[in-house]
């Protein structure tokens, strides 16, 4: 699989790839996500049957610094469909800004809130922040709230020694869902083994049109076992090799791309990503207006079939 380790910075690369489509399709790009006749794309947790809008938002990156604009993009993108907000207990400042912001705008329940937590009780002194218990009820305060949608265990730290007590949060109502997240390729293994062990409601993986192996190792399991699946780095993400996104600038997107309501490169990708029949949504990280309203125009129209997914797949590759 190719690897691309140029580097545009996201900026540049959505203002050529929304002016690649604009070209070819003659109109705003902002138009798309307002445009009513597109209808909102959604999925259903595999274990309970409950929709999800397909595209949420990563939050590792937000301040209490920047919690006025946070709060306008959280409620600019409940205003456009999106209702899934991913955090952890280890992004520390995320979580309060997100408190603080849903409280502030008074829309609790018009979110899904997702956090993490890693370690466990006897780890407390030695892990600080990471430990499980403690973790979790700071995450609680954070965030302003007396219960999660989801809480997952984070990058697998701890998975066997941390489940029973998500299941046990879950009975006592203080969570909806349990699951675990990974972000690297390495896990994968381990992570579908973990999902033949636990009864989980969700996992999180890296995934992306650049980085397509959880298609070989995760998603067999989670279409087997009906668990749904979360997409933390559909562009690639800092941490790893491929950051892609940033080389799209140099491509023209391709004219067939609005046959699925694609007018950039970030509707492209992110499309990919939530076509695939294991994937529930993707999150990708943002604290900007513009790239939130790029990447949930991803969750209107339609979805790639099959036979798209390998002509896309081709796409890139070629």
């Amino acid at each position: 699989m190719r690897h691309f380790k140029e580097f545009l910075s996201r900026r540049d690369a959505l203002k050529l790839g929304l002016s690649a489509g604009i070209a070819s399709w003659g109109m705003s790009s902002l138009a798309i996500a307002d445009d009513k006749s597109l209808p909102l794309i959604k999925k259903k947790i595999p274990s309970t049957g409950e929709e999800l809008t397909c595209v949420g938002i990563g939050t590792n990156s937000f301040t209490l610094a920047d919690a006025p604009n946070i709060q306008a993009v959280l409620k600019r993108m409940n205003e456009l469909g999106g209702t899934f907000i991913d955090s952890a207990s280890a992004y520390r400042e995320s979580e309060a800004t997100i408190g603080t912001a849903i409280t502030t705008l008074g829309m609790r329940n018009k979110f899904f809130i997702s956090s993490k937590i890693s370690g466990g009780e006897k780890d407390e002194k030695k892990m600080g922040d990471l430990g499980g218990v403690k973790s979790f009820d700071r995450s609680l305060e954070r965030l302003k709230t007396d219960h999660l949608d989801l809480l997952m265990v984070h990058n697998m730290l701890n998975t066997n020694g941390l489940m029973p007590k998500l299941q046990e949060w879950k009975r006592a109502g203080k969570i909806r869902y349990l699951g675990i997240s990974t972000a690297e390729n390495s896990d994968h293994q381990q992570l579908a083994a973990y999902m033949k062990k636990y009864p989980l409601d969700f996992v999180e993986v890296n995934y992306s049109i650049a980085n397509r192996e959880a298609e070989e190792t995760v998603f067999p399991v989670a279409l087997d076992k009906g668990i749904a699946v979360t997409i933390n780095v559909p562009f690639g993400g800092k941490h790893e090799e491929n950051l892609f996104l940033n080389n799209t600038g140099n491509r023209v997107l391709p004219t067939w791309a609005s046959e699925i309501d694609c007018a950039s490169w970030s509707e492209f990708l992110l499309k990919f990503v939530i076509s695939h029949p294991a994937v529930t949504l993707a999150v990708p990280g943002t604290t900007k207006m513009q790239h939130m309203e790029s990447n949930i125009k991803a969750a209107h129209g339609v979805l790639p079939d099959a036979a798209m997914r390998k002509r896309m797949a081709a796409a890139w590759d070629a």
